[in-house]
């Protein structure tokens, strides 16, 4: 990425400007339906196709540390992937790698799109059209940008930085 846009993006991120990408899926909606002459109404299921929007907005610590759950199991064994390994069947073990993990990630994606206050009803709900509708590479694409939206280096840079002398600091007497 050239220099504008890579501060640019980093200016986005501390003005609280989303993350945003579409999902297209089906979606369970009840109806009512009416039959023998609008007398009897009985409840019928159908799958309906949409397409919405979720946004990812920068991340708070309580966020973060409800992902972090999530985190700590994402796991690739890159000794499986090395040239001298020809014991491994690659394209079986990469998805193996996909299955195990695509889990963990749909898991920090909907934590992220969810935010801070959400029912356990709700979680599993958007998990599964998360986990049921994305495309391996979308699911990554997208818990790169969660990472980076957590600005946790720019955190770990400026407690490194307010942790240094300043200049109201007392002056040690020789």
């Amino acid at each position: 990425m050239e220099n504008k846009e890579l501060q640019r993006k980093e200016l986005d991120i501390l003005n609280d400007v989303p993350f945003v990408f579409e999902l297209e899926y089906n979606k369970e909606k009840t109806i009512q339906e009416k039959k023998f002459f609008g007398l009897i109404t009985t409840n019928k299921t159908i799958n309906e196709k949409v397409k919405e929007e979720f946004k990812i907005y920068p991340l708070r610590l309580s966020t973060m540390d409800r992902m972090a759950k999530y985190q700590i199991e994402l796991y690739l064994d890159k000794s499986k992937f090395e040239k001298e390994n020809k014991d491994v069947d690659t394209f079986n073990e990469m998805k193996l790698v996909a299955f195990n993990n695509a889990e963990a990630m749909a898991s920090i994606v909907t934590i992220a799109v969810l935010g801070a206050d959400y029912s356990e009803k709700k979680f599993h709900k958007l998990k599964k059209v998360l986990y049921d509708n994305l495309t391996p590479y979308k699911l990554e694409l997208i818990t790169n940008e969660i990472l980076s939206y957590s600005s946790l280096a720019n955190f770990l840079n400026s407690t490194v930085t307010m942790s240094t002398k300043t200049t109201i600091s007392p002056n040690e007497v020789e």
